[in-house]
């Protein structure tokens, strides 16, 4: 099947690539709006995830930042070194590795909650409250039905 036939049927664009089109400006949106806080958007979803559990697994945030196990190693160790985390052993289980916001990662952390509400606002300015709350439901479907194995 040729490119034209795939993204284009009975006149619509392939809703895949227009999804892709708006996750690919809102990234873009929302780094800009991260710009003046010192840390990306994959960061600042490191920070938040850290913020509300601070036991959660290295593997738990490279899902909550779209990004491999690897590259969420080098991440922390960033954050770490930007005086962001702070990473000790658990004093029960030394296997666990503690992550927890410093001051200024609480308030970085803060910065991004409001960028990203800002990105989110200027993103669903175009609909009405039912209509967001609709695309909120059925995208939340199309990732449900594409987890699911068929």
């Amino acid at each position: 099947m040729s490119m034209s036939k795939m993204s284009v049927e009975n006149g619509q664009a392939w809703i895949g690539y227009s999804l892709k089109i708006a996750q690919h400006r809102l990234r873009q949106r929302l780094e800009a709006e991260l710009e003046g806080t010192g840390v990306s958007a994959a960061q600042n979803a490191v920070l938040l995830a850290i913020s509300h559990n601070p036991r959660i697994s290295n593997a738990s945030l490279a899902r909550a930042a779209f990004v491999t196990p690897q590259s969420m190693q080098g991440m922390l160790v960033t954050l770490e070194r930007d005086g962001l985390i702070t990473r000790t052993p658990h004093p029960d289980h030394g296997r666990i590795i503690m992550t927890e916001l410093t001051e200024r990662g609480r308030a970085a952390a803060e910065a991004g909650i409001v960028a990203s509400e800002t990105v989110e606002r200027q993103m669903l300015s175009g609909l009405t409250p039912d209509e967001a709350r609709l695309l909120g439901t059925l995208l939340n479907r199309c990732a449900e039905a594409l987890e699911s194995e068929t």
